[in-house]
């Protein structure tokens, strides 16, 4: 793990104040998960913050990478309630020192999770931001990806301070009272592609789609989706990491920490004894976020096993009464043609050094930036 002096803390807790708030690091997960925890679930505006995502995070992946957490809470310095609390890491790059979210490829969304005293102006994100700058040890460069603007109605803090960049997009739909109003609300081309898809499926044996939010299957279908998304990004000639062992074991935690709180879902197409295509969602605030999808590919490939059950997890969200589909960040044609409509997410970049601000400058160029995202945002999946 990442051993940074100026991290050490003989009390595990440091505080530094602006006129309005108070920041507090720490490295103690269990310590920020029970301020979590006491905040509700609303806290978490995402499921990239809840704590059945974040636990398994800072417990099973951050260890395995050259990675520290650095667990701020901000505090309204008068009234002494949470304002938020930010899930940071320190890691490592090439000599520099980054400041980043709990995310490794795997979080789609950076956001604070919120407290009674959220920043609500531009004016009251900033100090509060400051207040986070003091409380921080010396690094080179804070990078903070895929801040979305608002979700469901609540605003985020990061996303108001000035000096943000575009970055990639969210995709979401909300859902309709019904499947065929939904199918009514698509384009007549996508309805006609979904008949036909079906009738190839048919052509070939048929096929059915189930839901699991049980853990009786999930080894072995996790097994297999790894395989179905190692094929297909290796034949891109791209580097593929979620099977290896700290990320598999981490999706498996997570899915097993969430049957009992249906967070998790796995989603299977089958033709007989035959799985064609997996999906891997989340269930938070009446959102499902898919974040893996993957298929057979080879002679299913024509029958697009991926738009027909991402199209059956969305028939499945609204007999269920789930209300928005979320396709996760990336901006994929197949996403627009299920209806999800891409919303702006943005990047945060400070250079906090001399050498953050050559090594921002040099990415600033067309070689330093895609390297930067190749190694730094790029999504594994």
């Amino acid at each position: 793990m990442l051993q940074i002096e100026a991290c050490e803390r003989t009390i595990g807790w440091a505080a530094d104040a602006t006129d309005r708030y108070v920041a507090e690091s720490t490295r103690d997960v269990g310590r920020f998960l029970s301020r979590a925890a006491a905040l509700g679930p609303q806290a978490a505006v995402t499921p990239f913050q809840s704590a059945n995502w974040l636990a398994p995070w800072l417990k099973v992946l951050a260890p395995s990478a050259d990675v520290e957490p650095l667990l701020i809470t901000v505090r309204d310095s008068v009234r002494g309630e949470i304002a938020m609390l930010l899930p940071l890491v320190l890691r490592r790059f090439f000599g520099l020192t980054l400041v980043e979210f709990a995310d490794l490829s795997v979080s789609d969304y950076g956001f604070p999770l919120l407290g009674p005293a959220a920043p609500a102006t531009p004016a009251a994100a900033a100090e509060a931001f400051d207040a986070v700058l003091a409380a921080l040890p010396p690094v080179d460069v804070i990078r903070l990806c895929n801040l979305p603007r608002f979700i469901n109605g609540r605003a985020n803090p990061l996303a108001m301070l000035p000096g943000t960049s575009p970055g990639s997009v969210r995709n979401v739909t909300a859902l309709p009272a019904s499947w065929d109003d939904y199918l009514a609300a698509r384009p007549r081309k996508f309805r006609k592609a979904l008949r036909q898809h079906h009738r190839a499926l048919d052509a070939l044996g048929g096929a059915t789609a189930r839901m699991i939010t049980d853990d009786v299957e999930a080894s072995h279908l996790l097994d297999r989706l790894d395989r179905f998304q190692r094929a297909r990004i290796c034949a891109r000639g791209k580097r593929y990491v979620l099977d290896q062992p700290a990320y598999s074991n981490f999706y498996r935690e997570v899915f097993e920490r969430g049957v009992a709180h249906r967070f998790a879902m796995l989603s299977v197409l089958e033709s007989g004894d035959t799985v064609v295509a997996i999906a891997y969602s989340l269930l938070h605030q009446q959102t499902c976020t898919t974040v893996r999808l993957a298929h057979l590919g080879e002679q299913w490939n024509r029958c697009s096993p991926g738009i027909v059950l991402a199209s059956e997890i969305i028939r499945w969200l609204i007999e269920n009464g789930v209300r928005k589909f979320d396709l996760g960040a990336g901006g994929y044609d197949y996403k627009k043609r299920l209806g999800c409509e891409p919303e702006p997410l943005l990047t945060l970049e400070r250079a906090m050094s001399i050498k953050g601000r050559m090594a921002l400058s040099a990415w600033t160029t067309f070689a330093g930036r895609r390297s930067l995202i190749q190694s730094l945002a790029a999504k594994p999946s």
